[in-house]
């Protein structure tokens, strides 16, 4: 293997720290989106009622991946500010292809699947992988080259921020006020390091590589050992079978809500294309989704304003840090797993959506606490009243009936009377 090159430089370190924000976060969406379309009802058909234990706790288990990659971006947000840096989310809208980013793998959302399971394993596939591992010609991955930072792996990506936190001098490196940094006392991700020093900073590192990416070599106990078990249980079934066991909804890949730039990605013409954007057709689902892109951005802009610490109110940093976590479950969850049972229009016959997690123009919370609250508390109240009329509609699914209530509760836990309290 090359020898991987050393950072040193502050303005290097903060470019590959945002990278890494951008593939955590993309990951995360990437796999939510598979979770999000496999059946949980013996009803819906495919599977028997053991498998269908067996496809429940597939997405437990990705549920569970796709959290910790939050938590990873999160911890990606504490190692920029301790070196001069801010929260970053923003990301490219999906598809993107293998010359986006130097891993060389596109980035998709694509239903559970054998494609899919295959990619998740590149992803976070060690440096070190035994050859009977290596099967990932089909994902038009090219291998053994590496693009111009110097990295063909997550974990390489790692490896390089590591080096440039040991390389650059220490009392050059950490501006940040580290009071500013954020931990469990106001986020709910359990084992998030408060990034002060080298030491600690590495600490980060290696704890994200451990869970996930980047291991030196093949383990169980990582993302990469969960989704090399879940892939052999699916091939052992699908086998089994005879091709007959269907855990997935046939949803499209990379749906997209409805036209706004979408950052460079192309949209499919005519057949319906894996490479590109799908344009989501029914008027009530591309509403589904709107909102669900809605949702999902507002989330993300209440959890960067806790990283970004630009107020010193402790209370409203809690506040939106527990509001924007809660979303998680009982907002977006529930708003993707509908979507995957809504039609996607005529042109996909008889082939569901899915969520676009589409990024749109937004303005950033303001510093002033009082401006922030309005806001947040705003947007959250649009949103309540959004998904009460789309959960009135006769042909909602069953997931949309709290989404309303659970919006307004939301809304209330971050009112403008609450400053003083």
């Amino acid at each position: 293997m090359p020898q991987t090159p050393t950072v040193d430089t502050r303005s290097e370190l903060l470019s590959l720290l945002s990278e890494a924000c951008e593939l955590e976060h993309g990951l995360a969406c990437s796999y939510l989106y598979s979770a999000f379309t496999l059946k949980q009802e013996y009803a819906e058909g495919g599977m028997d009622w053991r498998q269908l234990q067996k496809v429940r706790l597939w997405a437990a288990q990705i549920y569970f991946v796709a959290a910790e990659e939050m938590l990873h971006l999160a911890q990606a947000w504490n190692l920029l500010a301790a070196v001069g840096g801010t929260p970053y989310y923003m990301r490219p809208n999906f598809p993107q292809g293998t010359k986006y980013y130097s891993i060389n793998a596109p980035l998709e959302l694509e239903p559970f699947g054998r494609r899919a399971l295959q990619r998740f394993r590149y992803y976070e596939h060690p440096l070190e992988v035994s050859p009977e591992r290596k099967f990932f010609a089909d994902l038009g991955v090219r291998k053994g080259e590496a693009a111009a930072p110097g990295f063909r792996t997550v974990g390489e990506l790692y490896q390089l921020i590591a080096s440039g936190f040991s390389t650059i001098p220490e009392r050059e490196l950490f501006v940040g006020d580290p009071r500013r940094q954020v931990g469990e006392a106001l986020v709910d991700f359990p084992d998030i390091v408060l990034v002060r020093d080298r030491a600690s900073a590495l600490r980060a590192i290696e704890q994200i590589t451990e869970q996930g990416e980047g291991t030196l070599k093949d383990r169980a106990d990582c993302h990469f050992g969960m989704f090399t078990d879940v892939l052999r249980q699916y091939e052992e079934e699908s086998k089994a079978s005879g091709g007959q066991f269907a855990p997935a909804r046939d949803s499209i890949e990379n749906p997209v809500a409805r036209l706004r730039g979408d950052y460079g990605v192309p949209l499919g013409r005519g057949k319906h294309s894996p490479t590109r954007g799908n344009l989501i057709e029914d008027e009530y689902t591309r509403r589904v989704a709107t909102l669900f892109d809605s949702a999902y951005v507002h989330m993300l802009r209440m959890l960067s304003y806790v990283f970004s610490n630009s107020t010193a109110d402790p209370s409203l940093l809690r506040e939106f840090s527990r509001a924007a976590i809660r979303m998680m479950p009982v907002v977006i969850k529930p708003l993707g797993e509908a979507l995957t049972l809504l039609p996607a229009g005529p042109k996909y016959g008889k082939k569901t959506a899915g969520p676009a997690f589409g990024m749109t123009r937004h303005v950033p919370f303001s510093p002033d606490p009082r401006a922030a609250r309005t806001l947040a508390r705003e947007g959250l109240a649009e949103l309540a009243s959004e998904a009460s009329e789309v959960a009135a509609r006769p042909e909602a699914p069953p997931q949309l009936r709290r989404l309303a209530e659970s919006l307004k509760e939301l809304t209330a836990a971050v009112s403008p009377e609450a400053v003083h309290a």
